[in-house]
């Protein structure tokens, strides 16, 4: 049972859909659906200037790990188990940024296609002349690196222990029930033990 949380979770954010669903019929792009697109990329650019995108995003998430990581036990003070942990907080960060970094041009894409189906072509030409002013394009930078002011950061540090103190309360519970529910039901107790056979 000890695994039973990650396909039952997984299932949860699954929605079904019948197999012999038609697909959904796409609406028709707007006649001006090109100039918006260009004109949201053109935002982005000043959002996340070419030149520095790797770095922004490596930056926001050095902030992100230092609030969102509870604090040390005074045990992983001892020197041999700091070594390890830092160790895999290095590998596992330097493997995620090549992640981050490989999905990149798809997510300037994304927030571009995005822009461009939440604005309509005037907004975007008044945001994209906002941006290209001092001002407009100074603020639009640095919206990520907000996140790392010391304030912002010392409110979701505590935000974030608390988050996590309060959804630690309830996992006990929530699995005590979960485990329950399958062994109540011999069906569903084999069918998540057959899915946790290695292949």
């Amino acid at each position: 049972m000890k695994t039973i949380l990650g396909p039952v979770l997984g299932a949860m954010l699954v929605v079904s859909v019948p197999a012999n669903a038609a697909p959904a019929p796409q609406p028709a792009a707007p006649a001006d659906q090109a100039a918006k697109l260009a004109r949201a990329h053109e935002i982005i650019a000043v959002i996340f200037p070419e030149s520095q995108r790797e770095s922004m995003f490596v930056k926001l998430q050095d902030t992100l790990v230092k609030q969102i990581m509870p604090k040390r036990e005074a045990w992983m003070d001892d020197p041999g188990v700091k070594e390890i942990f830092d160790g895999f907080v290095a590998a596992a960060m330097t493997q995620q940024r090549a992640v981050m970094n490989k999905y990149l041009p798809q997510q300037m894409d994304a927030m571009a296609a995005a822009y461009s189906r939440t604005f309509s072509l005037a907004e975007l030409k008044d945001i994209d002349a906002f941006a290209h002013t001092p001002s407009g394009g100074h603020y639009l930078s640095q919206s990520l690196a907000l996140v790392g002011d010391p304030d912002v950061a010392k409110v979701n540090a505590a935000a974030f222990a608390e988050i996590r103190s309060v959804t630690d309360a309830l996992v006990p519970g929530f699995k005590d029930k979960l485990i329950a529910y399958v062994k109540a039901h011999p069906d569903l107790a084999a069918e998540i033990k057959a899915e946790d056979k290695p292949q």
